[in-house]
């Protein structure tokens, strides 16, 4: 009966689990303590595929306990006004008062102009590649795997993305797209 009882309550809490977002300076400084790659979600506050990517791939409990557990997820506004400190540069909206859809500087840096965009950081906080356009949570799980585990260090031909997408085995959901 006891054993029943913490399993109920490791499943309640898996089937809560939520992103842990932050802001890129904290997943930086994060960095320096305990290296982990950086998983960036750039939205704007009008984007409705940004919404619908929060609601229904994001939201999964399995996928949001795997960016937690593999990445310092941090959530970008890209037409916000946070400052960013990234490689001895600092990166703001200074436009931001003249126009309320300005894009924010470090926007502009990582060549962000579709929302929503995912940026992959390495361990050491460099740019290894950004991933424009919604995805459903299978595609969002074949990347964050992928990513995670440096499999596309390995996938340099189209050929070979084809078939990693063909021959994937889906392991953090059930049936959903």
């Amino acid at each position: 009966m006891k054993w029943m009882f913490v399993m109920m309550l490791l499943v309640s809490s898996f089937a809560t689990a939520q992103v842990n977002w932050m802001t890129m300076d904290e997943a930086l400084a994060a960095q320096k303590k305990e290296p982990k790659k950086i998983l960036l979600k750039a939205y704007t506050p009008w984007c409705t595929n940004c919404k619908w990517m929060d609601k229904y791939a994001f939201n999964k409990p399995e996928i949001a306990a795997f960016i937690n557990e593999n990445y310092y997820p941090v959530k970008f506004d890209a037409e916000g006004t946070e400052v960013i400190n990234y490689k001895g540069a600092t990166y703001s909206n200074p436009m931001k008062q003249r126009n309320e859809r300005s894009q924010h500087e470090f926007a502009g840096f990582m060549r962000i102009f579709e929302y929503p965009t995912l940026v992959f950081f390495d361990e050491t906080g460099r740019i290894i590649n950004p991933v424009p356009g919604k995805m459903g949570p299978k595609k969002l799980e074949i990347y964050i795997t992928m990513l995670a585990d440096e499999t596309y260090k390995s996938i340099n031909t189209g050929q070979k993305w084809s078939d990693y997408q063909a021959n994937f085995e889906y392991q953090l959901q059930g049936d959903s797209e």
